[in-house]
């Protein structure tokens, strides 16, 4: 019996290693996929941010030449200042208005409505991006648009929001009011909702309430959705430019007043607005590369020395 018993262990102990193989075998094509894809661009930035590189091959070996000009370029620091500026404002007001929404509807009685509603806030996830921002460039803050000729009723003159400082900051954190569209606030609300029943009677036995309840029960225990909505806020904000690309372009407010890294990086590369330089381009895309990567070390030790207190 014993023996009989060994060789079915032994029996199973190599099917599971078969299956091991197998396990591999399936997401091989997405290791190479990603490897392609990801990693050799990413490996590839890096040889070409040490080198003179101007579109055809690496070009010459030029050192830390493209870091050194870099932290003297004015541009570059513009750009910083510019996505720092959105990034952080764009955070404020994203995460208040869609806690808020969560909080609306996670406060509704009737769950009818609270669906429609739910249905209701997703929908701007059918609508592509470029649309939308077409619509605010053509609608609200264009030379006849909403928003202007609000300006002439009252006697004022029109404004080009998204080409005159300091209205164009004004009019780039504006668009997509009230930014509240999408699937955030379906994960904070997924967050309200994960609550025990139990703390909310407690707390309305105790006497909290409102928007006591909300500072001191709600966002300390949807501390994880904030978490991960402050990482990824960073890391879209130091890479979008789209809204720099697709609106203001090449035209005034972009050299010196909207520009941020991801499009100074496209102009540099591709647009044709300075002489290509891969290489210089690619030293930028390290730099906020190394930014991200040092917010996520940061934010990750500071979650596990909570995890371990």
């Amino acid at each position: 019996m014993r023996k009989d018993k060994t060789v079915e262990q032994h029996i199973k102990a190599r099917r599971r290693k078969r299956y091991n193989y197998w396990a591999f075998l399936w997401i091989l094509p997405v290791v190479v996929l990603m490897a392609i894809f990801s990693a050799y661009p990413l490996i590839n930035s890096f040889i070409l941010a040490f080198t003179d590189s101007s579109g055809s091959g690496y070009g010459n070996f030029v050192g830390f030449d493209n870091f050194i000009e870099l932290f003297q370029d004015e541009v570059f620091w513009i750009c910083i200042k510019n996505v720092l500026i959105f990034t952080v404002v764009g955070m404020i007001c994203g995460n208040f208005m869609t806690i808020l929404l969560a909080e609306l509807l996670f406060n509704v009685k009737f769950k009818k409505t609270s669906a429609f509603l739910r249905v209701l806030f997703i929908l701007p996830v059918l609508v592509p991006s470029v649309v939308v921002l077409l619509v605010w460039e053509n609608i609200i803050f264009s030379s006849s648009g909403l928003v202007n000729q609000m300006f002439l009723a009252m006697g004022k003159e029109p404004i080009a929001w998204y080409y005159e400082n300091p209205y164009n900051f004004i009019a780039i954190i504006t668009t997509n009011f009230p930014w509240v569209g999408g699937t955030s606030f379906l994960i904070y609300l997924a967050g309200l909702q994960n609550i025990n029943k139990s703390v909310f009677e407690a707390a309305r036995l105790d006497g909290i309430s409102g928007f006591r309840r909300v500072v001191k029960i709600d966002l300390p225990l949807i501390k994880g959705q904030l978490k991960y909505f402050l990482i990824m806020g960073v890391i879209g904000g130091l890479q979008n430019f789209d809204l720099q690309l697709i609106i203001t372009g090449s035209g005034p407010g972009t050299s010196n007043g909207v520009n941020v890294p991801g499009y100074y990086i496209f102009q540099l590369a591709w647009s044709g607005e300075y002489d290509v330089r891969y290489g210089y381009a690619s030293a930028i895309g390290v730099i906020i590369f190394l930014i991200t990567i040092g917010f996520s070390i940061m934010n990750f030790r500071k979650n596990r020395k909570e995890v371990m207190q």
